[in-house]
């Protein structure tokens, strides 16, 4: 993917509007994969000219959301480079630059149209069952009028003149594309402050940054035909376009909060790993040609191309996320994910004293904090029914509670009565008093052979111990389980299930 005038070069432009979400994160995945493999350059540039929307925040937003996924960036407001400012608002200059050029050329004007004029002119269209589009009224303006309207104070933004024509393109993705200009209208490139509207930035600040490839998402194929107008205008030389068909829900719609339009930051904050979202987001529109699922980046970037990229548009699956997360999870050394876990519960205030943002965690009592090797023993445990680390506190606070709270419904052992239970439990904590409960072969033999003193089956007898020193059905291994606990917590949780039932 080369260029005559050397590596190319990828950028990806978010605005500091919000955190980054899936389009976005897909969208400088996709860019970076190229990058990398063709050598090139992955360019970072932040389109801040909604100023009413803008936030310092935010723009740290993106450089957060972006290096937790890996993707590191060549040039760009924080690192610098060459092609620098990397923040548009600070492009005014070359902005108005490339506008008094459009100017000069004859190719842009000066237009005095109120909004209630054009609001005006739009309705007029829509009674008429035609395409909005400016009916050309300040196009023909002489100079003197031109200039007798500024002098006295009134207000002209800039329009760029459309010549009723096919306007066309070769996208990286999609192939040959073609629209017929003469359906758009003269449209506005610069405010009457000189200020450039999305279009007309874009096409400036790509062009001074040298800019050799954009890949974005498909709704911006409508701008890129009017980007491709104007860098013909400008005599420039057009970047390669690609578009990415967009992601939608399982109804095909817009994507929305709920199924999964969510920032990068909250998946971040939902227990997921950056390995498991790039792996979910290179695969929702681009395949390998082969049958594997799994990919490091490096493998990505061996793999990617932009010819694999589908046409289709994908269909954005939570599930599918989740399976690939727990697929991570589980393939953790548990070393690892010990780390992982543990610095996850702590910001999430999981522990008690610690500083985290306990909302996360609404309606989850906090824990003292074990010992680490304790900690990682029972996340082994836990380990193969993680499928997020948010799950965490469901699956593994019983093994850092003093006191869990067993459903009688099932602490009572199938056909048996609350005494002949209760009875039971008694015996298995007298001998866990007594005995090291960490062996559990010695555990299991005695289980088992007490189930058959009793004339019950060992699975009668396993639920409702299960059920008293867990609070759960839902749990690893019993004498696994017990043996993390140990015999003081097995004991102690026992007789407490006792009393229970005794009451």
């Amino acid at each position: 993917m080369s260029t005559e005038a050397g590596a190319p070069r990828f950028r990806i432009a978010p605005s500091p509007t919000g955190s980054i979400h899936v389009g976005t994160a897909r969208t400088a995945l996709y860019n970076w994969l190229l990058a990398r493999k063709s050598g090139g350059t992955f360019v970072l540039r932040v389109e801040d000219t909604a100023r009413d929307r803008n936030r310092p925040e935010w723009e740290q937003a993106i450089y957060n959301g972006l290096s937790w996924l890996g993707l590191d960036w060549d040039e760009g407001p924080d690192v610098g480079g060459q092609y620098g400012p990397y923040r548009q608002s600070e492009r005014l200059k070359q902005h108005r630059r490339h506008l008094q050029r459009l100017f000069e050329r004859g190719h842009v004007y000066r237009c005095f149209c109120s909004r209630e004029q054009l609001a005006e002119e739009r309705k007029a269209a829509q009674r008429a069952k035609l395409p909005p589009r400016y009916s050309g009224r300040c196009r023909n303006l002489s100079e003197a009028e031109v200039k007798s309207r500024l002098e006295a104070g009134e207000q002209a933004s800039y329009r760029f003149k459309v010549a009723a024509r096919e306007v066309e393109f070769d996208d990286l993705v999609l192939g040959g594309l073609r629209e017929d200009a003469g359906l758009w209208g003269d449209f506005i490139v610069a405010r009457s402050d000189g200020s450039p509207v999305y279009n007309f930035a874009v096409v400036a600040d790509d062009h001074d940054m040298a800019i050799t490839h954009v890949l974005r998402g498909a709704d911006h194929i409508s701008n890129t035909f009017k980007q491709v107008v104007m860098y013909e205008a400008l005599g420039w030389e057009c970047p390669r376009f690609g578009h990415i068909p967009l992601t939608l829900n399982a109804k095909r719609q817009k994507l929305s909060k709920r199924d999964g339009s969510v920032s990068i930051q909250e998946y971040r904050d939902q227990g997921y790993l950056p390995e498991a979202v790039n792996n979910f987001i290179a695969l929702l529109g681009w395949n390998p040609g082969d049958e594997r699922e799994f990919f490091s980046l490096e493998e990505l970037v061996s793999a990617f191309s932009a010819e694999r990229i589908n046409r289709a548009n994908a269909i954005f699956d939570q599930e599918r996320l989740d399976w690939f997360n727990g697929n991570y999870v589980r393939d953790l050394p548990i070393a690892e994910l010990s780390r992982l876990a543990w610095d996850y519960l702590e910001g999430c205030g999981y522990f008690a004293g610690s500083n985290g943002a306990a909302a996360r965690l609404e309606g989850i009592e906090p824990v003292e904090r074990p010992a680490r090797e304790y900690f990682e023993a029972s996340l082994a445990l836990e380990q193969e029914r993680i499928r997020r680390l948010s799950d965490l506190p469901g699956v593994i606070s019983f093994f850092f509670r003093d006191k869990v709270e067993p459903d009688l419904k099932f602490l009572v052992a199938r056909r048996q009565t609350p005494q002949a239970t209760a009875a039971a439990l008694a015996q298995v904590a007298d001998w866990s008093d007594r005995n090291d409960v960490a062996d559990q072969a010695l555990t299991e033999g005695y289980l088992r052979g007490l189930a058959e003193e009793l004339g019950w089956k060992a699975g009668i007898l396993f639920m409702p111990i299960r059920m008293a020193i867990t609070g759960s059905r839902a749990t690893p291994p019993l004498f696994a389980t017990m043996a993390v606990l140990g015999s003081e917590r097995v004991s102690s949780r026992l007789r407490a299930a006792v009393k229970l039932l005794e009451e």
